[in-house]
């Protein structure tokens, strides 16, 4: 009996026609004979794949091409266009939709108001309802929806979907989200912590862009995240709970947490500890939007609380420089509108907190995406997926990070 290895054709084939996919995305305009020098395939099977691609129209020819020496070549492009991906932020109070094309470019957008408070029973099937309306809203078949990606505010078992324990989540823990999302949406679905879609976008085409190493804090309507990016990938943890800044202790004394601690980070500058503190000193502000305009209209009431905002983060985020070392730091959702009114004080702190090594060389950043950097995020994770070669290595529902995407509308 021969012990050589058996060859699965079928995924064989899908492998190829991936890669020459990736290819076009990546290189094109590219004739056949450059896809065949590139790829190491035989012109009879680039002839193959090619006719598939065209009948599929995920690519198309675009004219003749520069003769190398005999005929001139058709050139084959990328058809952006071929299919479309959506990326939903779910929030604590509200829902951001974007359907976007495969270069990420936004096609239709919408938003409802939301209560994650109500549970999952209630929720899922308003997401799935939303989803439904924006496909409808910017006619387009249903069955030309590539992927969706989807971001929630607490960590995901990597490994099984299922939520994990989400402090800002009360009675969502254990819900196996992933397969119930699936089940009324009617399609697959890849799901990942918001911060780390912010992370992922704002690396890819924000204030992180280029940067290998990364740490991104993003401040929430209720908590604070955190996504970690380590040589140019997403790092998750052990089961996908990385990145919990909001819970590091920045003060033992101090308030208690609804995670069940004490002096976290959350409990002492999240939304609701901000705008508690400011209604006590007599601020009137119903939000972080309105204490910041308040703070950059000379406020010395409002400064001086975004500046104490900004030290008590910088002791968080010293201890992340130290044991982290990233090269960049970039501060989302609207405490990053304060700019200088919190990075300034910030920037102190960590000067006389972290180690010179790590603090002096990092740069800090307010975020450049705005508002739908979590759902921009979440459309870019969907995309690739899309491009991923069969069978690469990774969680079941995670795409890998770091590969081109394209430019979304609102960078």
């Amino acid at each position: 009996m021969s012990d050589a290895p058996t060859v699965d054709l079928p995924q064989l084939r899908e492998r190829n026609e991936q890669m020459v996919l990736n290819l076009i995305r990546d290189e094109g305009p590219i004739s056949r004979a450059e896809l065949a020098r590139r790829s190491r395939l035989s012109r009879s099977t680039i002839s193959t794949i090619i006719a598939a691609l065209l009948s599929s129209h995920d690519v198309y020819e675009i004219g003749i091409g520069e003769s190398q020496g005999g005929r001139r070549p058709i050139m084959l492009d990328f058809n952006y266009q071929s299919s479309y991906v959506v990326g939903i932020d779910v929030a604590t109070s509200s829902l951001t939709l974007l359907l976007t094309d495969l270069q990420a470019q936004v096609i239709q957008r919408a938003s409802a108001p939301f209560l994650l408070s109500s549970g999952p029973d209630t929720c899922i099937p308003q997401i799935a309802e939303q989803f439904r309306a924006l496909v409808q809203a910017a006619q387009i078949d249903p069955a030309r929806i590539g992927g969706v990606g989807i971001g929630i505010p607490g960590p995901i078992h990597t490994e099984t979907g299922s939520t994990i324990a989400p402090p800002v989540m009360p009675g969502w823990g254990g819900v196996p989200l992933l397969r119930r999302l699936e089940q009324a949406l009617g399609r697959r679905v890849l799901l990942e912590n918001d911060a780390n879609l912010g992370a992922l976008a704002e690396q890819t085409w924000g204030a992180a862009r280029g940067l290998a190493d990364v740490a991104y804090i993003y401040f929430g309507s209720e908590g604070i995240g955190g996504g970690i990016i380590l040589g140019g990938a997403l790092y998750r943890g052990h089961i996908g709970s990385a990145g919990e800044i909001g819970h590091l202790t920045i003060d033992e004394d101090g308030p208690p947490c609804r995670c069940g601690s004490r002096g976290c980070l959350e409990a002492a500058v999240g939304t609701p500890a901000l705008l508690a503190r400011a209604q006590a000193q007599g601020i009137a502000v119903g939000s972080i939007g309105q204490l910041v305009s308040l703070a950059q209209a000379g406020s010395p009431q409002a400064q001086a609380l975004l500046a104490q905002a900004g030290e008590q983060l910088g002791v968080a985020i010293a201890s992340l420089l130290n044991l982290l070392n990233p090269s960049g730091v970039v501060l989302g959702g609207q405490l990053a509108q304060a700019g200088e009114l919190v990075l300034g004080p910030l920037r102190a702190t960590l000067a006389r907190r972290g180690l010179a090594v790590a603090s002096q060389q990092v740069e800090l950043k307010p975020a450049a995406l705005g508002p739908d950097v979590i759902a921009i995020g979440a459309a870019a994770l969907a995309i690739r997926h899309l491009f991923r070669t069969p069978n690469a290595a990774g969680g079941p529902r995670h795409a890998p990070d770091g590969e081109r995407v394209g430019q979304p509308a609102s960078a």
